[in-house]
């Protein structure tokens, strides 16, 4: 068996039981409260259900920050809309830059967002905790290739969580918003002499799912509400066949499919 196989694994809500807590504590409530909401209630239902648990979860910060604002009615945004449409890198950095060649108040408050949300997840005391499962499938998973991290949160948490979490001793690489989209990262690693049919992409959002069709590569999901289970499978069939070659079209055509009912439901 070679081991020239990379796993691409997300983090947030995928190996971290951290999607939840953040939408809910951090980035929903500063939202409303940085853009003055008026039906806060209602907006956050609406934040929680698009970036938890329907078929956009998992998006990156920015643009659900977009979607909730226009389904608030908040106007006066267009300079934020163009930004997240026209950048080619959805981060706190590019924003910024933004902001230094067109200064306007809804880029400088959708910084101000960003930031107090980095901050508020960073003195966070609560738990912040792997799936169960998530070690002991890495643990196999390096006898058999690389893991690399592939994340649209902040490279800062990811790093500090995943530390925590004792897991980044077994990943080669940590890639987050700061190096752009997934589908890019992913494009980076094949034209860095990765090949397709030897990457796996394991993440929980209609995102990850497009970053590896994007790029031609396999893809198994992390179920929300099952992720114990889904590690569970990974550990037990799935990262040990796709090392082998055996984890067919056949099978991940049927893994996609119970994603998709699961995010349906």
């Amino acid at each position: 068996m070679e081991k020239n196989v990379i796993y691409c694994v997300d983090s947030d809500g995928c190996a971290m039981d951290t999607m939840t807590y953040k939408h809910q504590l951090f980035f929903g409530p500063l939202a409303a409260e940085v853009f003055e909401v008026d039906n806060r209630e209602d907006f956050l239902r609406e934040w929680n259900r698009v970036n938890l648990f329907s078929i956009s979860r998992g998006i990156n910060r920015f643009v659900g920050l977009v979607r909730g604002l226009e389904y608030a009615g908040i106007s006066n945004i267009s300079a934020l809309k163009k930004w997240v449409e026209e950048t080619d890198s959805l981060s706190n950095a590019s924003l910024e830059k933004a902001l230094q060649n067109r200064p306007s108040e809804d880029l400088n408050k959708a910084l101000d967002w960003s930031l107090r949300v980095n901050q508020a997840i960073k003195a966070y005391e609560g738990p912040i905790l792997a799936f169960p499962g998530v070690r002991e499938c890495f643990e196999q998973m390096r006898q058999f290739g690389e893991i690399v991290v592939v994340s649209s949160a902040n490279k800062e948490a990811v790093m500090e969580e995943w530390e925590a979490q004792g897991l980044l001793q077994y990943v080669s690489e940590v890639f987050c918003q700061d190096h752009g989209l997934k589908t890019d990262i992913i494009a980076s690693l094949i034209g860095g002499g990765a090949i397709n049919n030897r990457i796996l992409m394991v993440g929980d959002s209609v995102g990850d799912l497009e970053a590896a069709k994007n790029n031609e590569v396999a893809f198994y999901p992390i179920m929300v509400g099952k992720e114990e289970e889904s590690w569970e499978q990974l550990r037990e069939q799935v990262a040990s066949a796709f090392a082998r070659g055996s984890y067919s079209a056949e099978m991940e055509q049927e893994q996609i499919q119970r994603f998709w009912k699961n995010l349906d439901s």
